[in-house]
């Protein structure tokens, strides 16, 4: 049993390095990002890369470093060069909204292809030296190293970016950002700059939790992405769109939900466990368990 809840425990942390980037964009600029999914995975893939062409002897720290970073870069790009020119040429919000969103689905695409043509479609490992780990016991309880450092970086992570968002005069701009940016503007917030700072921040989240993942199951594909966005979709509209202790919340629900349902059910139920919670969450309060309507979010 104490097994299973550090699976769980292992298995949320990561659920939560992945949504609370999504979250963020999505509750601050209204941005689902599709991309998502394979910034995560790119920020792993340019990890690999660095390995096989430069160093093997690269400690994962600092690949979690570069992995953030090349994951920040390409968020930022996005919003350079694709989703803010959208939104400012959009005759309305929900117009401009529904053309990121089909952007991003597009722009998705093309980390996807650049991994498949280099590592000629096949899943592709990181060398033994990133990730070898060591298994420590307390009785029944078996976790490794790296598994402690994924659960530790995904709470410190949460905790710096509610800090960020809700103490800090740089998070009440945001806050009033997500309420309206046309006000934002009028009070003299640079909305283009906080707007691509708050995409970087989403990129490196999503980059770091890629290479974590990456390292724990000594394996990256092109589409490692695309599974989890149906899991952060989850853990965010049970959290709550934009907050930050709703999407920890829900990833540790969604994790410890799949993982007894794995243990009592069945392994083929795990993956609906997901789809159930959003259908759920939708009838019964769809803002979430901490989430509030858009006008309250500032």
């Amino acid at each position: 049993m104490l097994g299973q809840l550090s699976n769980a425990v292992v298995l949320g942390s990561i659920y939560l390095l992945f949504a609370l980037g999504l979250t963020l964009s999505w509750g601050v600029l209204s941005i689902l990002n599709l991309a998502h999914g394979s910034i995560f995975m790119f920020g792993a893939f340019s990890a690999y890369l660095i390995t096989r062409e430069i160093s093997d002897a690269i400690p994962l720290p600092v690949l979690v470093v570069i992995a953030a970073v090349i994951g920040a870069v390409l968020a930022a790009l996005l919003q350079i060069l694709v989703y803010g020119p959208l939104l400012s040429r959009a005759q309305d919000k929900h117009a401009g909204e529904l053309n990121v969103l089909i952007a991003s689905i597009g722009v998705g695409l093309i980390p996807v292809a650049v991994a498949l043509n280099l590592s000629t479609a096949e899943v592709v490992n990181l060398p033994l030296s990133v990730t070898r780990t060591e298994r420590h016991r307390w009785g029944s309880l078996a976790i490794t190293n790296l598994q402690i450092a994924i659960v530790v970086l995904a709470l410190v992570l949460t905790v710096a970016l509610w800090w960020w968002v809700s103490r800090t005069q740089t998070g009440r701009a945001l806050r009033t950002i997500a309420h309206s940016p046309g006000t934002a503007e009028l009070m003299g917030v640079p909305v283009a700059r906080m707007s691509v700072i708050t995409m970087a921040v989403s990129g490196a989240l999503a980059g770091t939790a890629g290479l974590l993942l990456a390292a724990n199951a000594n394996a990256i594909e092109a589409h490692m992405g695309d599974g989890l966005l149906i899991k952060a979709f989850a853990v965010i509209i049970l959290g709550g769109v934009g907050s930050v202790v709703g999407a920890a919340v829900g990833a540790f629900a969604l994790a410890f939900a799949e993982t007894g349902a794995v243990v009592w059910l069945s392994g083929d139920v795990r993956n609906i466990i997901a789809f159930a919670l959003i259908l759920i969450v939708l009838l019964v309060r769809p803002q979430g368990i901490f989430g509030q309507r858009a006008w309250q979010r500032a």
